[in-house]
Protein backbone atom coordinates (compact mmCIF):
# COMPACT_ATOMS: atom_id res chain seq x y z
CA UNK A 1 0.00 0.00 0.00
CA UNK A 2 1.02 3.35 -0.92
CA UNK A 3 1.16 5.91 1.91
CA UNK A 4 -0.24 8.20 3.39
CA UNK A 5 -4.25 7.80 1.85
CA UNK A 6 -7.61 8.10 2.87
CA UNK A 7 -9.39 5.74 2.45
CA UNK A 8 -13.31 7.22 1.83
CA UNK A 9 -16.45 5.06 2.18
CA UNK A 10 -18.99 6.55 -0.20
CA UNK A 11 -21.40 3.91 1.24
CA UNK A 12 -20.97 5.40 4.99
CA UNK A 13 -21.12 8.84 3.36
CA UNK A 14 -24.97 8.07 2.27
CA UNK A 15 -26.23 6.39 5.36
CA UNK A 16 -24.66 8.80 7.35
CA UNK A 17 -26.88 11.60 5.77
CA UNK A 18 -29.63 9.60 5.97
CA UNK A 19 -29.21 9.13 9.23
CA UNK A 20 -29.27 12.86 9.22
CA UNK A 21 -32.92 13.33 7.73
CA UNK A 22 -34.23 10.55 9.09
CA UNK A 23 -33.67 12.01 12.65
CA UNK A 24 -34.21 15.97 11.78
CA UNK A 25 -36.94 15.18 8.80
CA UNK A 26 -38.27 18.67 9.52
CA UNK A 27 -35.11 20.07 8.52
CA UNK A 28 -33.01 21.49 5.73
CA UNK A 29 -30.01 19.19 5.69
CA UNK A 30 -26.91 21.01 4.32
CA UNK A 31 -24.09 19.59 4.90
CA UNK A 32 -20.89 21.84 5.67
CA UNK A 33 -18.64 21.22 2.36
CA UNK A 34 -15.36 22.68 5.24
CA UNK A 35 -15.43 19.29 6.63
CA UNK A 36 -14.28 17.17 2.88
CA UNK A 37 -15.33 18.88 0.00
CA UNK A 38 -14.39 16.35 -2.95
CA UNK A 39 -16.83 16.39 -5.13
CA UNK A 40 -17.53 12.91 -5.05
CA UNK A 41 -18.88 13.37 -1.74
CA UNK A 42 -20.88 16.30 -2.74
CA UNK A 43 -22.28 14.50 -5.60
CA UNK A 44 -23.62 11.60 -3.02
CA UNK A 45 -25.34 14.06 -0.70
CA UNK A 46 -26.68 16.32 -3.77
CA UNK A 47 -28.33 13.77 -5.91
CA UNK A 48 -30.23 13.24 -2.08
CA UNK A 49 -31.28 16.17 -1.70
CA UNK A 50 -29.05 17.78 0.52
CA UNK A 51 -28.54 21.58 0.62
CA UNK A 52 -24.98 22.87 1.33
CA UNK A 53 -23.17 25.25 3.96
CA UNK A 54 -20.64 27.41 2.56
CA UNK A 55 -17.88 29.65 3.86
CA UNK A 56 -16.43 31.39 1.27
CA UNK A 57 -17.45 32.87 -2.11
CA UNK A 58 -15.24 30.72 -3.65
CA UNK A 59 -16.84 27.77 -2.39
CA UNK A 60 -19.92 29.07 -3.70
CA UNK A 61 -18.45 29.62 -7.10
CA UNK A 62 -17.56 25.69 -7.27
CA UNK A 63 -20.78 24.53 -6.63
CA UNK A 64 -22.48 27.12 -8.99
CA UNK A 65 -20.03 25.40 -11.48
CA UNK A 66 -20.74 22.00 -10.86
CA UNK A 67 -24.57 23.11 -11.19
CA UNK A 68 -25.58 23.71 -7.42
CA UNK A 69 -28.84 25.55 -7.59
CA UNK A 70 -28.55 28.62 -5.68
CA UNK A 71 -31.55 27.94 -3.72
CA UNK A 72 -29.62 24.82 -2.47
CA UNK A 73 -27.07 26.62 -1.02
CA UNK A 74 -26.08 28.72 2.28
CA UNK A 75 -23.35 30.98 3.30
CA UNK A 76 -22.61 30.62 6.77
CA UNK A 77 -19.49 32.55 7.36
CA UNK A 78 -20.59 35.51 9.77
CA UNK A 79 -17.85 37.91 8.55
CA UNK A 80 -17.38 38.07 5.42
CA UNK A 81 -15.78 40.76 2.74
CA UNK A 82 -18.16 43.17 1.08
CA UNK A 83 -17.46 41.71 -1.88
CA UNK A 84 -18.85 38.48 -1.40
CA UNK A 85 -21.84 39.62 -0.33
CA UNK A 86 -21.87 40.97 -3.52
CA UNK A 87 -20.64 38.08 -5.42
CA UNK A 88 -22.98 36.10 -3.59
CA UNK A 89 -25.78 37.89 -4.28
CA UNK A 90 -25.05 38.25 -8.11
CA UNK A 91 -25.04 34.74 -8.09
CA UNK A 92 -28.42 33.98 -6.43
CA UNK A 93 -27.45 33.18 -3.27
CA UNK A 94 -29.82 34.52 0.09
CA UNK A 95 -29.46 33.17 3.00
CA UNK A 96 -26.34 34.53 4.92
CA UNK A 97 -24.82 34.46 8.40
CA UNK A 98 -24.09 37.36 10.23
CA UNK A 99 -23.20 38.24 13.75
CA UNK A 100 -21.80 41.87 14.83
CA UNK A 101 -23.52 45.00 13.83
CA UNK A 102 -20.34 45.58 11.63
CA UNK A 103 -21.63 42.94 9.63
CA UNK A 104 -25.34 43.92 9.21
CA UNK A 105 -24.04 47.10 7.64
CA UNK A 106 -22.89 45.57 5.02
CA UNK A 107 -26.75 44.19 4.17
CA UNK A 108 -27.74 47.77 3.98
CA UNK A 109 -27.02 47.80 -0.24
CA UNK A 110 -28.74 44.35 -0.43
CA UNK A 111 -31.57 44.22 1.96
CA UNK A 112 -33.87 43.33 -0.94
CA UNK A 113 -32.74 40.36 -1.83
CA UNK A 114 -30.65 39.09 1.11
CA UNK A 115 -32.06 36.56 3.77
CA UNK A 116 -29.62 37.66 7.10
CA UNK A 117 -30.04 34.87 10.02
CA UNK A 118 -28.31 36.22 13.04
CA UNK A 119 -25.50 34.06 14.82
CA UNK A 120 -25.56 34.26 18.41
CA UNK A 121 -23.43 33.08 21.17
CA UNK A 122 -24.52 29.63 22.95
CA UNK A 123 -23.06 27.48 25.84
CA UNK A 124 -20.19 25.16 23.99
CA UNK A 125 -20.14 22.34 27.48
CA UNK A 126 -19.33 18.77 26.13
CA UNK A 127 -17.44 20.14 22.69
CA UNK A 128 -13.88 19.14 21.62
CA UNK A 129 -13.31 22.26 19.60
CA UNK A 130 -15.05 25.36 21.05
CA UNK A 131 -16.31 27.80 18.88
CA UNK A 132 -17.80 30.30 21.38
CA UNK A 133 -15.60 33.52 21.57
CA UNK A 134 -14.73 33.93 18.16
CA UNK A 135 -18.35 33.87 16.52
CA UNK A 136 -21.47 34.07 17.92
CA UNK A 137 -23.10 37.47 19.05
CA UNK A 138 -23.54 37.98 22.88
CA UNK A 139 -26.46 39.07 24.26
CA UNK A 140 -25.49 42.65 25.69
CA UNK A 141 -25.27 43.71 21.99
CA UNK A 142 -28.63 41.95 20.81
CA UNK A 143 -30.89 45.38 21.68
CA UNK A 144 -28.31 47.61 18.92
CA UNK A 145 -27.93 45.23 16.20
CA UNK A 146 -31.90 44.76 16.04
CA UNK A 147 -32.69 49.06 17.15
CA UNK A 148 -30.31 49.17 13.60
CA UNK A 149 -31.79 46.47 11.23
CA UNK A 150 -35.31 48.29 12.77
CA UNK A 151 -34.47 51.59 11.63
CA UNK A 152 -32.97 50.38 8.27
CA UNK A 153 -35.45 48.18 7.05
CA UNK A 154 -32.75 45.29 7.51
CA UNK A 155 -35.27 42.15 7.64
CA UNK A 156 -33.98 39.57 10.17
CA UNK A 157 -34.92 35.98 8.77
CA UNK A 158 -33.77 33.33 11.48
CA UNK A 159 -31.44 32.65 14.12
CA UNK A 160 -28.64 30.52 14.30
CA UNK A 161 -25.98 29.01 16.79
CA UNK A 162 -23.03 26.38 16.57
CA UNK A 163 -22.43 24.19 19.67
CA UNK A 164 -18.70 23.63 19.14
CA UNK A 165 -17.18 20.72 16.84
CA UNK A 166 -17.61 17.29 17.99
CA UNK A 167 -20.11 18.04 20.52
CA UNK A 168 -20.26 14.99 23.40
CA UNK A 169 -23.36 16.42 25.74
CA UNK A 170 -26.84 16.09 23.92
CA UNK A 171 -28.29 19.00 26.53
CA UNK A 172 -25.81 21.18 24.93
CA UNK A 173 -28.63 21.90 22.16
CA UNK A 174 -31.80 21.86 24.92
CA UNK A 175 -29.18 25.14 26.11
CA UNK A 176 -28.28 27.01 22.78
CA UNK A 177 -32.16 27.04 22.03
CA UNK A 178 -33.15 28.82 25.50
CA UNK A 179 -30.99 31.21 24.48
CA UNK A 180 -32.75 31.37 20.93
CA UNK A 181 -35.75 31.91 22.48
CA UNK A 182 -34.69 34.33 24.39
CA UNK A 183 -33.54 36.48 21.30
CA UNK A 184 -36.62 35.68 19.09
CA UNK A 185 -38.50 37.42 21.72
CA UNK A 186 -36.05 40.20 21.79
CA UNK A 187 -35.95 40.88 18.14
CA UNK A 188 -40.17 40.58 17.91
CA UNK A 189 -40.14 43.68 20.30
CA UNK A 190 -37.56 45.70 17.23
CA UNK A 191 -40.66 44.08 15.03
CA UNK A 192 -38.36 41.64 13.54
CA UNK A 193 -39.87 38.52 12.24
CA UNK A 194 -37.28 35.83 12.49
CA UNK A 195 -38.72 32.48 10.97
CA UNK A 196 -35.98 30.45 10.21
CA UNK A 197 -33.83 28.31 13.04
CA UNK A 198 -30.42 27.08 12.16
CA UNK A 199 -28.61 24.81 14.48
CA UNK A 200 -25.44 24.56 13.06
CA UNK A 201 -23.07 21.76 12.90
CA UNK A 202 -21.06 20.05 15.55
CA UNK A 203 -23.05 16.68 16.06
CA UNK A 204 -20.45 14.06 17.15
CA UNK A 205 -19.26 10.91 15.73
CA UNK A 206 -17.44 8.01 17.67
CA UNK A 207 -13.64 9.44 18.12
CA UNK A 208 -13.20 6.59 21.05
CA UNK A 209 -15.14 8.02 24.31
CA UNK A 210 -19.19 7.84 24.76
CA UNK A 211 -21.32 9.92 22.53
CA UNK A 212 -25.02 10.57 22.15
CA UNK A 213 -26.71 9.09 19.49
CA UNK A 214 -27.91 11.11 16.59
CA UNK A 215 -31.60 10.60 17.57
CA UNK A 216 -30.87 11.76 21.00
CA UNK A 217 -30.02 14.91 20.21
CA UNK A 218 -32.63 15.04 17.87
CA UNK A 219 -35.01 14.54 20.85
CA UNK A 220 -33.56 17.14 22.86
CA UNK A 221 -34.17 19.92 19.42
CA UNK A 222 -37.55 19.07 19.06
CA UNK A 223 -38.60 18.75 22.67
CA UNK A 224 -37.04 22.62 22.79
CA UNK A 225 -38.44 23.55 19.71
CA UNK A 226 -42.13 22.46 21.14
CA UNK A 227 -41.25 24.77 24.50
CA UNK A 228 -40.81 27.82 22.43
CA UNK A 229 -43.77 26.96 20.44
CA UNK A 230 -45.71 26.95 23.19
CA UNK A 231 -44.13 30.52 24.30
CA UNK A 232 -45.03 31.73 21.03
CA UNK A 233 -42.08 31.56 19.22
CA UNK A 234 -42.61 29.99 15.78
CA UNK A 235 -40.10 28.72 13.34
CA UNK A 236 -41.06 28.14 9.85
CA UNK A 237 -38.16 26.54 8.37
CA UNK A 238 -35.49 24.55 9.68
CA UNK A 239 -32.13 24.30 8.86
CA UNK A 240 -29.17 21.99 10.34
CA UNK A 241 -25.30 22.00 8.59
CA UNK A 242 -23.46 18.55 9.72
CA UNK A 243 -20.02 18.07 8.42
CA UNK A 244 -17.82 15.88 10.68
CA UNK A 245 -21.24 13.42 10.78
CA UNK A 246 -21.50 12.67 7.40
CA UNK A 247 -17.70 12.78 6.12
CA UNK A 248 -15.96 11.80 9.35
CA UNK A 249 -17.00 8.26 10.04
CA UNK A 250 -16.54 7.68 6.16
CA UNK A 251 -12.57 8.12 6.09
CA UNK A 252 -9.86 6.07 7.13
CA UNK A 253 -6.23 7.89 7.04
CA UNK A 254 -3.27 5.48 6.44
CA UNK A 255 0.02 6.25 7.33
CA UNK A 256 3.09 4.42 7.85
CA UNK A 257 5.67 4.67 10.35
CA UNK A 258 9.12 6.41 8.50
CA UNK A 259 11.06 6.70 11.63
CA UNK A 260 11.65 5.81 15.77
CA UNK A 261 13.60 7.82 18.15
CA UNK A 262 14.12 7.96 22.10
CA UNK A 263 13.64 11.19 23.24
CA UNK A 264 14.31 12.79 26.86
CA UNK A 265 10.67 14.70 27.98
CA UNK A 266 10.72 16.11 31.06
CA UNK A 267 13.40 13.71 32.20
CA UNK A 268 12.00 10.53 31.05
CA UNK A 269 12.61 8.26 28.43
CA UNK A 270 10.36 8.84 25.71
CA UNK A 271 9.53 6.59 22.42
CA UNK A 272 8.87 8.96 19.47
CA UNK A 273 6.91 7.21 16.17
CA UNK A 274 7.11 9.52 13.08
CA UNK A 275 4.23 9.13 10.38
CA UNK A 276 4.51 10.08 6.77
CA UNK A 277 1.64 12.28 7.82
CA UNK A 278 1.35 14.95 10.30
CA UNK A 279 -0.34 18.65 11.56
CA UNK A 280 0.39 20.01 8.17
CA UNK A 281 -0.64 17.31 5.92
CA UNK A 282 -4.01 16.21 7.48
CA UNK A 283 -3.69 15.65 11.49
CA UNK A 284 -3.94 19.31 12.31
CA UNK A 285 -7.35 19.01 14.32
CA UNK A 286 -5.03 16.85 16.84
CA UNK A 287 -3.32 19.98 18.11
CA UNK A 288 -6.42 21.02 19.71
CA UNK A 289 -6.97 17.68 21.39
CA UNK A 290 -8.95 15.49 18.68
CA UNK A 291 -7.94 11.87 18.62
CA UNK A 292 -8.58 9.26 16.73
CA UNK A 293 -9.33 5.23 16.99
CA UNK A 294 -6.40 3.66 15.48
CA UNK A 295 -5.01 0.10 14.44
CA UNK A 296 -1.30 -1.23 14.11
CA UNK A 297 -0.40 -3.64 11.49
CA UNK A 298 2.67 -4.03 14.59
CA UNK A 299 2.94 -7.16 16.78
CA UNK A 300 4.71 -7.21 19.57
CA UNK A 301 4.32 -6.08 23.02
CA UNK A 302 2.66 -2.34 23.46
CA UNK A 303 4.13 0.39 24.05
CA UNK A 304 3.66 3.72 25.20
CA UNK A 305 4.70 6.21 22.11
CA UNK A 306 4.16 9.91 21.27
CA UNK A 307 3.03 9.61 17.49
CA UNK A 308 4.41 12.70 15.32
CA UNK A 309 4.88 14.03 11.53
CA UNK A 310 7.40 13.82 8.84
CA UNK A 311 7.89 17.85 8.72
CA UNK A 312 10.77 19.19 10.21
CA UNK A 313 8.90 21.54 12.62
CA UNK A 314 8.48 21.25 16.44
CA UNK A 315 4.53 22.01 16.39
CA UNK A 316 4.38 18.85 14.35
CA UNK A 317 3.10 16.29 17.18
CA UNK A 318 0.02 14.60 17.52
CA UNK A 319 -1.17 12.52 20.45
CA UNK A 320 0.11 9.41 22.74
CA UNK A 321 -0.95 6.02 22.41
CA UNK A 322 0.02 2.38 22.98
CA UNK A 323 1.12 0.51 19.83
CA UNK A 324 2.04 -3.06 19.61
CA UNK A 325 5.90 -2.71 19.58
CA UNK A 326 6.28 -0.40 16.47
CA UNK A 327 9.16 -0.73 13.80
CA UNK A 328 9.54 0.97 10.61
CA UNK A 329 7.22 0.16 7.99
CA UNK A 330 4.04 -0.98 10.02
CA UNK A 331 1.07 1.22 8.85
CA UNK A 332 -1.42 2.79 11.45
CA UNK A 333 -5.11 3.24 10.43
CA UNK A 334 -7.11 5.75 11.98
CA UNK A 335 -10.36 6.13 11.67
CA UNK A 336 -13.28 9.10 11.77
CA UNK A 337 -10.68 10.89 9.72
CA UNK A 338 -13.33 11.56 6.81
CA UNK A 339 -13.26 14.87 8.13
CA UNK A 340 -10.90 17.89 7.95
CA UNK A 341 -7.62 15.68 7.09
CA UNK A 342 -8.28 17.17 3.80
CA UNK A 343 -9.22 20.51 4.15
CA UNK A 344 -6.94 21.25 6.50
CA UNK A 345 -3.97 19.45 4.61
CA UNK A 346 -0.94 21.87 2.78
CA UNK A 347 2.10 21.09 1.60
CA UNK A 348 4.49 22.20 3.94
CA UNK A 349 8.06 21.05 3.67
CA UNK A 350 7.12 19.66 0.25
CA UNK A 351 5.46 16.78 1.56
CA UNK A 352 2.36 16.33 -0.06
CA UNK A 353 -1.46 15.74 1.51
CA UNK A 354 -2.66 12.45 1.48
CA UNK A 355 -3.77 10.61 -1.70
CA UNK A 356 -7.67 10.03 -1.82
CA UNK A 357 -9.38 6.34 -2.61
CA UNK A 358 -13.09 6.19 -2.91
CA UNK A 359 -14.35 3.03 -2.30
CA UNK A 360 -17.88 1.07 -1.42
CA UNK A 361 -17.39 -0.65 1.79
CA UNK A 362 -19.47 0.05 4.79
CA UNK A 363 -18.19 -2.11 7.80
CA UNK A 364 -17.18 -1.59 11.29
CA UNK A 365 -13.93 -0.99 12.39
CA UNK A 366 -11.41 -3.95 13.63
CA UNK A 367 -12.34 -4.93 16.81
CA UNK A 368 -8.59 -4.09 18.14
CA UNK A 369 -8.52 -0.62 17.44
CA UNK A 370 -7.22 1.11 19.69
CA UNK A 371 -9.37 3.74 21.79
CA UNK A 372 -7.03 6.76 22.95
Amino acid sequence: MNTPVLIMDRSKVLSNYRDMKSSFPDFHVAYAMKSNSDDSILSILLKEGSDIETASIAEIRHLIEIGVSPEKIIFSNPVKPESAIRDAVEAGIRVMTFDSLAEARKFIPYKDFIKPVFRIDVPNDGSLWVLSGKFGSPKRVWPTIFQFMEENDIPLAGITFHVGSQCEQAATWGKALERVGECALLAKSYGLKPEILNIGGGFPIFLGREIPAIKDIAEVVYASIEDLRREGIVFEKFYAEPGRFISGPAGTLCTRIIGIADRDIKGQSEKWVFLDTGVFSGLMETIDGITYPLYSSGTGEPEKVMLCGPSCDGADKMFRVVLPSPKVGDIIYMSGTGAYTMSYSSNFNGIEPPSVSFVDATGNAPENFILN
